[in-house]
């Protein structure tokens, strides 16, 4: 898999990883004062396409990266962000924002996965739900 393809494959999930780091640097409440979103809502929110991007990575990355791993993956990066908030004036750490965090990234992975378990894979000529189950009849 050449550079490129590496690129448009995992780019989206660590460009958006650096933009959850960017806002979880910034002090106090996110966001502008007429956007009224309840914060648990914003965190499923942009989890979710933490989880959509990493779907978006496994999918079109050419090694079959466990789904296990990429949630525990993601999971580690919310403890991670929610650790950094810690140390941000304004900020704490909230297991109920961990918690929004793992199920947007669930939501996120599980529907951009179903959507995308749609389209064929390149990968595979028979596309990414094909079963072998050895019958040759």
């Amino acid at each position: 898999m050449s550079f490129a393809n590496h690129l448009l494959a995992w780019g989206p999930a660590v460009l958006w990883a650096a933009a959850l780091f960017f806002l979880s640097a910034l002090p106090g409440a996110v966001g502008p004062d007429w956007v009224n979103v309840n914060d648990k809502v914003a965190h499923v929110g942009a989890y979710a396409v933490l989880g959509g991007t990493l779907a978006w990575g496994r999918h079109r990355s050419a090694t079959w990266m466990d789904h296990r791993w990429l949630l525990v993956v993601g999971a580690l990066y919310a403890v991670s962000d929610e650790i950094h908030q810690m140390y941000v004036p304004g900020r704490s750490a909230d297991p109920a924002d961990l918690l929004a965090d793992v199920v947007g990234l669930l939501l996120g992975y599980g529907t951009t996965w179903a959507i995308l378990g749609r389209t064929k894979d390149a990968r595979d000529p028979a596309g990414p739900g094909a079963v072998d189950d050895g019958d040759t009849r």
